[in-house]
């Protein structure tokens, strides 16, 4: 029976007439049977189609088919070393195995304009598939400004077991930042001399991370609530400063970060160029989570900041991300790749 029958014969499936004088028993196990039945031809369906279908490299049943079984999801996959989308063509460039580590070379170029600089950041929307567990990062290389082309560096470490020729790597990517800004610059708008005590706080923060050196009980964090706001660079506002328990709180807000990956950090330097970075920082979100608001606290008291300077390094793309779907799947075989070129 073709997928197709198959199809067709849960199609024309219909409950029987039953007669009346059959008992409610009788009719729900007759009920379960028929429904056991669709349940298991619809399995059976999904089971068939789904390979199917991902052979035919359809995203979503790739997809769902490596949720199941990575590695029969990459044999599956069809292979092709570049693809363009959004006015961007993605190539594989050369692929080299050592051992459980895969170095793979991956450029970017683009057919249209100059969007693209010697900046360009993947944003983190990238992802690997390889056929067994693995860690893996992606890097920036070069830009060549001729042709308009980023590089790119993908490291993979096999967690299990070690790539050979017959396996195959899927790599994608849907947003391409390009364009950014570094900036680092006094926060002058903070008067070390004249801090006040904050009394009010957020409640309930829709906290999404933190960090440190300084231990974190999130139940006794107290973040700032403030409508003062100084705007320090486009996407980058002072919301809030003070003292809670005896310790600076720095309070700012980075506008969109999930399309424009705005961040940065604070410190406190000395004219003598000491500086001190923050014990611990905290991250949370807006009401509608697009802005993120990051507060760092310093353990210092108001004597020992009067020697101090508060300073910013910031990171901006306001422009925000390229997007595109692109997608490549390539063997664990350079030869392919080049006769593919």
């Amino acid at each position: 029976m073709t997928r197709e029958d198959l199809y067709k014969s849960i199609s024309e499936i219909r409950p029987d007439f039953l007669e009346e004088a059959a008992s409610y028993k009788v009719m729900k196990r007759h009920s379960w049977k028929r429904w056991g039945v669709i349940a298991a031809c619809l399995c059976i369906c999904f089971c068939s189609a789904v390979p199917v279908l991902a052979a035919a490299d359809n995203k979503y049943a790739y997809e769902v088919l490596y949720a199941i079984s990575p590695a029969i999801a990459q044999k599956l996959k069809p292979v092709n070393v570049s693809c363009e989308d959004n006015g961007i063509r993605m190539k594989v460039m050369a692929v080299d195995v050592e051992g459980a580590n895969v170095k793979i070379l991956v450029s970017m170029q683009d057919l249209v304009g100059e969007r693209l600089q010697a900046d360009a950041d993947l944003f983190d929307s990238y992802s690997i598939h390889t056929p067994y567990d693995q860690t893996g990062n992606c890097t920036f290389v070069e830009y060549d400004s001729q042709t308009r082309t980023a590089t790119f560096l993908i490291n993979i470490e096999q967690l299990s077991e070690s790539l050979t020729v017959a396996d195959k790597i899927t790599f994608s990517v849907s947003n391409i930042l390009s364009g950014k800004k570094q900036v680092s610059m006094p926060i002058s708008e903070i008067d070390m001399h004249n801090l006040p005590q904050i009394t009010d706080y957020v409640e309930a923060p829709a906290i999404r991370g933190y960090g440190g050196s300084g231990m974190v009980d999130l139940k006794e964090i107290h973040l700032i609530n403030s409508d003062q706001t100084v705007l320090l660079e486009e996407g980058v506002t002072l919301t809030g400063y003070g003292f809670v328990d005896d310790m600076l709180h720095v309070q700012l807000r980075y506008d969109d970060i999930l399309n424009t990956d705005n961040h940065g950090y604070v410190y406190l330097k000395k004219a003598d160029g000491e500086t001190i970075e923050s014990v611990y920082d905290v991250s949370f979100w807006d009401e509608v989570q697009k802005d993120s608001y990051e507060e760092y606290i310093f353990e210092l008291n108001a004597e020992e900041l009067q020697d101090y300077e508060l300073w910013g390094e910031f990171w901006t793309c306001n422009g925000g991300a390229i997007e595109g779907d692109w997608q490549v799947t390539f063997p664990i075989d350079n030869n392919i790749i080049t006769n593919q070129e």
